[in-house]
């Protein structure tokens, strides 16, 4: 329930954590679990994290309610030593994933619906019209996603595609669903919505699963040589793709001509340019749990009515506020579940625990992702899945 809640319902999530919490809780074996776990690397990172981000917070720049939000944010680290307890076997683990891969569909269900036509044909015969938030959006391009924002609704459709992909691969009595599924989750990136990091998420997932089953020079001259063919024939076939890499260049050329920093790429370079000051300040533990957003409201910063508490960059959020002692136990977190990942037995859980990582990490430099919810959640789901296979 807790994985399946993640993408798409925040209702579902929540009774799915604390039924998890009060599962592990009335057992005595996991007592016994948690003991065990409680000295690997994963989990020791884990809560050093939690703990440094706790004090960060006692002793920061920031006045305690911005300090506080920040470390309700975090918070979630701690699920991470539970999950590792909880989730042993590869048929719990795969169990786990394919209830997230559920919910992302669930997610994508209603953009799908809306983008095929089927809300303006219901429209049309109830004569009943659509919500005013479900309209035009950035650069008139439709605004079909209804469940999380345009960032979030790309991630997990990301993951999604990779699971998807990755199914048909090894899933071979499944492969002709898995493979409109993944269709699908293509359509969905490329026409339905206009985030321009899904556009990247896209391609990376995709090179990605090709590396991860070729090791032979000859094959990724072949992919490189495709890659080469397909993404200027994407760029200029589709229109919903042209627009959104033309705004990216666009804003870039007028942040970096007249100092434009209202438009999405120009905020978030004004946002990397403040925090990156901050942590010069203070690189070695940073300046404090939500110093980001105390710098922002001290300076009467231009951007601070825009009401932003991070970065939009998790490394840049982790630089700033925790300085390098961040910095580096959240790099550990992602080095060591990605190392963890490729020694599970399972290839489709593998493969998919190392495309997750890999997109969460992508995502990580437009976004700050672990701050976030649904995006730090699903991170911790696969850290939990990927290093709960070392042996006890």
């Amino acid at each position: 329930m807790l994985a399946f809640g993640i993408p798409w319902s925040n209702a579902f999530f929540n009774f799915g954590f604390y039924l998890m919490i009060i599962f592990f809780s009335f057992s005595l074996f996991n007592y016994q679990k948690w003991n065990e776990i409680s000295k690997t690397p994963i989990v020791i990172i884990a809560l050093a994290f939690f703990i440094f981000i706790l004090l960060k917070t006692f002793f920061s720049f920031a006045p305690w309610e911005l300090a506080k939000q920040d470390l309700i944010n975090y918070r979630k680290l701690i699920a991470i030593p539970f999950l590792v307890a909880l989730f042993r076997s590869d048929s719990q683990k795969m169990l786990l994933f394919v209830s997230y891969c559920f919910g992302a569909f669930v997610l994508m269900l209603p953009t799908l619906i809306d983008g095929f036509g089927f809300v303006n044909l219901i429209e049309h015969i109830t004569f009943i019209p659509r919500n005013a938030a479900y309209s035009l959006s950035l650069h008139n391009l439709p605004n079909l996603v209804y469940w999380r924002n345009q960032i979030v609704h790309g991630f997990h459709i990301s993951i999604l595609l990779a699971a998807s992909i990755l199914g048909s691969i090894y899933f071979v009595k499944y492969r002709f669903f898995l493979l409109i599924l993944s269709a699908l989750c293509v359509y969905d990136l490329l026409f339905f919505i206009y985030g321009r990091m899904a556009l990247l998420s896209l391609f990376v997932t995709v090179i990605v699963i090709f590396l991860m089953h070729t090791r032979t020079k000859k094959n990724i001259v072949i992919l490189l040589s495709a890659m080469m063919i397909i993404l200027p024939s994407t760029y200029f076939m589709i229109p919903s793709v042209n627009i959104r890499l033309n705004s990216i260049t666009n804003e870039l050329s007028h942040y970096f001509k007249n100092n434009d920093i209202y438009s999405s790429s120009g905020q978030r370079l004004h946002y990397w340019n403040v925090s990156w000051n901050m942590f010069k300040e203070s690189p070695i533990t940073g300046m404090g749990s939500g110093s980001f957003r105390h710098q922002l409201i001290t300076s009467n910063d231009p951007l601070v009515i825009n009401q932003a508490g991070h970065t939009h960059n998790e490394f840049l959020t982790q630089l700033s506020q925790y300085g390098l002692i961040g910095f580096i136990l959240f790099a550990s977190l992602l080095v060591i579940s990605f190392i963890n990942s490729r020694k599970i037995r399972n290839l489709w859980l593998a493969n998919l625990t190392s495309a997750a990582i890999t997109i969460f990490a992508l995502n990580c430099l437009t976004d700050s992702s672990l701050h976030n919810d649904w995006e730090g959640w699903t991170f911790v789901l696969i850290v939990s899945i990927a290093c709960s296979n070392i042996k006890l």
